[in-house]
């Protein structure tokens, strides 16, 4: 069973409650969570609206494609929520399955998504009448909404459990810049009917989330960051770094720039030459400026950073080390340059 615990509360004492699965309370995936889903659309995350259910009108050269896609949403940002529900626990092609609906709706026009939306509501009270109502509700909605945010759907996968395979493809996918949800339903027994609870398994927090408390007591001392200066690093600050043991992604990172010198490094690159998964990424730049400010006195890494896009590539963070202090880390650590460089120079 989870480790989530649940408990019945009668007056001043507190009963475990027995966790069951959907399928023994007699919970259906199409009849139960289906709508559960559509009547709380933010099971599937803030300011989402349902645009339509089960949709099956897919068309290619060879004719129509028989596929169901559960739960299509649309954000507040103009992106697709591509939804695919499990009742019980997801089979290991499941994301598959997703990848396969998020292609097949990044295709949706914005008549064909109005259209969707009409044929799905039009029974509500309300409801728009024609294409173009529909349209203006959804615009309403999502004042972004374009064909250009409709290219790009997020992925929300909703079950009562995940195996390994499932979890471990969805932290693969969020390291290559695709946006999924794993969302875990439970069920539990309740006197004569039962409790659902709704979690977000992935993506975890991030890790910067966890030491926030520990970097505010920090302030308080002589070396915290608003009181330590930046520093220029010197050839010597540089060596005493190499030889510390710090992280793979720090010295992943300070080598990548250093090969490059004024070039920005971006932090997908250099999370791909480690192999390290996102919340272990984070949390190796956050134990870094600890490193920084206990070890070395100063406020600032040793390298420029910056967060933004850059080449067509997500929004990430963005590492850059000056000709000098690259030089001086080719030096240290027996580096060579790059023959090209490999991202363009942004100031």
């Amino acid at each position: 069973m989870s480790e989530e615990l649940v408990f019945k509360v009668q007056g001043t004492t507190a009963a475990p409650a027995r966790e069951t699965s959907l399928a023994a309370a007699g919970l259906r995936e199409r009849d139960h969570l289906q709508e559960w889903v559509i009547a709380n659309p933010e099971i599937l995350g803030p300011d989402v609206l349902i645009v339509t259910s089960e949709f099956d009108r897919w068309m290619s050269k060879d004719g129509r494609e028989a596929d169901r896609l559960d739960i299509l949403g649309l954000g507040s940002d103009g992106r697709l929520v591509v939804a695919e529900l499990k009742r019980d626990r997801a089979p290991d092609y499941v994301t598959t399955q997703a990848i396969n609906y998020a292609a097949r709706a990044s295709r949706f026009s914005l008549e064909d998504l109005a259209d969707a939306y009409l044929s799905f509501v039009r029974r509500t009270d309300d409801a728009p009448s024609t294409a173009d109502e529909a349209l203006a509700a959804l615009t309403a909605h999502a004042p972004e909404l374009s064909t250009e945010t409709l290219r790009k759907p997020r992925i929300t996968l909703v079950a009562g459990e995940f195996p390994a395979a499932v979890t471990s493809a969805a932290v693969w996918l969020t390291e290559q810049g695709v946006d999924i949800v794993l969302i875990q339903v439970r069920a539990y027994e309740w006197g004569e009917g039962h409790a659902i609870t709704v979690s977000r398994l992935w993506p975890v927090a991030d890790v910067e989330d966890y030491v926030v408390a520990p970097a505010r007591r920090e302030r308080t001392s002589a070396k915290s960051a608003d009181t330590l200066p930046a520093t220029p690093w010197s050839e010597e600050d540089l060596r005493q770094l190499a030889g510390l043991g710090v992280s793979e992604t720090v010295l992943a990172t300070m080598d990548m720039c250093a090969r490059a010198p004024d070039q920005w490094i971006g932090g997908l690159r250099v999370m791909a030459s480690t192999g390290r998964a996102v919340p272990q990424h984070r949390g190796d730049y956050g134990g870094f400026s600890i490193v920084v400010r206990r070890k070395f006195d100063r406020s600032n890494p040793p390298y420029d950073t910056w967060y933004g896009e850059e080449n067509g590539e997500p929004p990430q963070s963005y590492y850059r080390l000056d000709a000098t202090s690259a030089e001086q880390w080719r030096a240290v650590r027996d580096l060579e340059l790059d023959a090209v460089p490999t991202t363009s120079n942004t100031d």
